[in-house]
């Protein structure tokens, strides 16, 4: 007979410990899972560390079947977003969602979250979202056979099962986009170098001696080029700067690059190695060689994908293709860093235009994750 299910509100240290501890049991068996280090889960879920406990109300549950952890989650009220969807300004969100197969367990974590959040005001509860728009969104619900790339979910197959059958419907898809050097044909050359030169458009690398001023522009692009996307929020300095702190590392000049119209910044892409790829061989602990290893990785045997996190063009420079030149010139310096493969994600499903340009180039859709809306 099985023990009776309790859940409860996360409080202090030890809970987020078992909260964090938690997938490292569930996900034995799945290969394709990659462990996060234990550190850097800590700092996320420390309010004094991570800048969105600032702004967001933000409260974690844990279900027990007696002393076992079998679930959890957290349940955000997100002010930020209220303010910038003024008509979905009664919408919650949950994220960091881990399940046993058990659909009593799913169904009283969702209540928990709905509970809570209706407290709060809100009408919706949407995601996975962790912990905000700008961090990792969606449930991989398509693209199980492969390792997630950085910064991107991987969850079981049976989740989607268990979110539909406790009320759940698909809200918005988002894609992840595989472009391979062997499916890349060369159809953006002479078009980028025509645009180029046609724009007045000069692609430059992103130079580290000056971060902060580099920094900066990134933030105001991203925030003016995104505005009108779906869930969009803005960074805030500093949401940025503890994001940058864990990517810095990863940025290489010939990876990240600046568009310059006339002299000015206009557009910028980011991609970085699938630090995935390294993480994954340290199980979640940097000591005592699980820094080594990661360095191992990243610096002698080297990842062999990229990820694109982030690309923008300011709106008065839109019509001058400066997308279509980044993606080209991503497409050339990544050849020439020698990974033969790059993530592009995420994009939305009603992003026709990048889309079809995508397909265009020869990129195939390999991975949907889908985020789910259920009223409180």
């Amino acid at each position: 007979m099985a023990e009776s299910l309790r859940i409860q509100a996360g409080s202090g240290a030890a809970d987020v410990e078992a909260f964090i501890r938690f997938p490292f049991h569930l996900y034995k068996g799945f290969p394709h899972w990659v462990p996060p280090l234990l550190l850097e889960r800590r700092e996320f879920l420390d309010p004094a560390k991570n800048p969105v406990f600032e702004y967001a109300k933000i409260q974690t549950f844990l279900a027990f079947r007696g002393t076992e952890v079998v679930g959890t989650i957290v349940a955000i009220c997100n002010s930020r977003y209220g303010e910038f969807h003024n008509d979905e300004r009664h919408i919650g969100f949950f994220g960091l969602f881990e399940c046993t197969q058990d659909q009593e367990v799913a169904t009283a974590l969702f209540k928990a979250a709905s509970e809570w959040l209706g407290k709060q005001g809100m009408t919706v509860l949407r995601g996975p979202v962790n912990l905000t728009t700008n961090d990792i969104v969606g449930l991989l619900v398509e693209g199980f056979d492969d390792d997630p790339t950085i910064l991107m979910p991987y969850n079981p197959p049976y989740y989607g099962g268990l979110m539909e059958a406790a009320g759940f419907a698909q809200t918005k898809d988002l894609f992840a986009f595989t472009l391979a050097e062997r499916d890349y044909r060369g159809q953006l050359d002479s078009v980028a170098i025509k645009l180029a030169e046609r724009g007045h458009v000069k692609i430059r690398p992103v130079d580290l001696k000056r971060w902060p001023e580099e920094l900066a522009f990134v933030r105001s692009c991203y925030n003016v080029a995104w505005a009108k996307n779906w869930g969009f929020v803005p960074w805030t300095d500093r949401e940025l700067a503890f994001i940058a702190k864990e990517l810095k590392p990863l940025i290489d000049p010939r990876l990240a690059f600046v568009a310059e119209v006339d002299g000015k910044p206009a557009g910028f892409s980011i991609s970085v190695p699938d630090a995935n790829q390294a993480i994954k061989l340290a199980k979640g602990k940097l000591l005592p060689f699980g820094l080594l290893k990661i360095i191992w990785k990243l610096k002698v045997s080297k990842c062999t994908r990229l990820r694109t996190i982030a690309m923008g063009v300011l709106p008065e420079h839109r019509r001058r293709g400066i997308d279509a030149i980044l993606v080209h010139h991503l497409v050339r310096q990544s050849v020439a860093y020698g990974c033969p493969v790059s993530e592009m994600g995420w994009i939305l499903e009603d992003n026709q235009p990048m889309l079809s340009a995508l397909r265009q180039i020869g990129a195939r859709k390999t991975k949907t994750y889908r985020v789910y809306d259920r009223a409180i």
